[in-house]
């Protein structure tokens, strides 16, 4: 009967730790070194938020907001997955967030695999499909004309470019097929394909490519991508003392791009941990992630 009552004291210590580890936002600051940034780009900052999936940090998301404001950024980068496709789009806690910082910094915005799954809906060839989630889709396309409005970038592959005096960002949003995401997906996602849907990479500027699942790191460098901001692996929901994440969205164990920095051929790539979740998912030693990056002339 003891080692029951251990076991059952185990599991809900584990429930309760996982529920308080929803609600501690960690911010965590990187600092990006390059050669082809110039002394204009020199100390620019920006927040990134990611896979947010609807949810609220206090009423109205005002701690959340909070945070962002302490970092004092130049402008807010999306990383995608800000809205669930299980729920309305519109009015919701994602869009009550973007709104508030809207009015206080540019954002932003590029689609992760809930916001394609809205966009892949219009083209669906199964018809039922369509029909029975035509009021989830219509609030998405209000969704997105209201960010519109607040003056919000969509990057659905789109690019801006950012002018600092004399010196130039590329910021492009890259979305992709569900397919790509979809559980178990041995899926390549060969260069043409990137090329069709965003064009080559900035010749001009610093290319920053927004690009919500990480996997694809390689693929992402061989387009020219200088720095990459992703999502989607929630940190690997689970993560071990010197191993990292247990388990990815896709299903599958130790995912090598679960979080934090990754480096290859002079290039970054940034995988946040995110901010929510969209069904029951365990966060254990995987606080949510507000990230702050600082650009810096090497």
């Amino acid at each position: 009967m003891i080692y029951i009552w251990v076991i059952i004291g185990l599991i809900l210590f584990a429930i309760l730790w996982s529920f308080l580890e929803h609600r501690r936002i960690v911010k965590s600051k990187y600092i990006i070194c390059s050669n082809k940034l110039s002394k204009d780009i020199h100390g620019l900052s920006f927040v990134v938020l990611a896979d947010l999936h609807n949810r609220s940090y206090s009423k109205n998301n005002k701690s959340l907001i909070r945070k962002i404001l302490e970092q004092k950024p130049d402008f807010v980068i999306i990383a995608g997955d800000m809205v669930t496709k299980r729920k309305p789009c519109y009015p919701g806690m994602a869009y009550n967030l973007i709104k508030e910082l809207s009015e206080h910094y540019p954002v932003y915005y590029a689609y992760g695999n809930h916001e394609q799954y809205f966009e892949d809906l219009a083209y669906s060839k199964n018809e039922d499909e369509y029909k029975k989630h035509i009021a989830l889709y219509e609030s998405w396309n209000i969704y997105k004309e209201k960010l519109k409005k607040l003056g919000v970038f969509l990057l659905d592959n789109k690019s801006i470019i950012l002018q600092y005096n004399y010196s130039k960002i590329t910021i492009t949003g890259l979305s992709i097929s569900r397919d790509f995401y979809s559980k178990g997906s041995t899926l390549s996602l060969e260069q043409d394909e990137i090329h069709g849907k965003i064009g080559s990479r900035s010749k001009e500027s610093y290319q920053i490519l927004i690009a919500h699942n990480p996997i694809y790191f390689s693929d992402y460098i061989k387009w020219g991508a200088d720095l990459i901001l992703s999502g989607h692996m929630h940190g690997g929901l689970v993560r071990l003392p010197f191993v990292g994440g247990l388990i990815s969205p896709q299903v599958k164990l130790f995912p090598k791009y679960d979080a934090g920095q990754y480096i290859k051929n002079d290039s970054h790539m940034l995988v946040s941990r995110g901010l929510g979740s969209h069904s029951f998912m365990p966060r254990f030693f995987n606080s949510p992630e507000l990230m702050k990056i600082t650009l810096m002339r090497e």
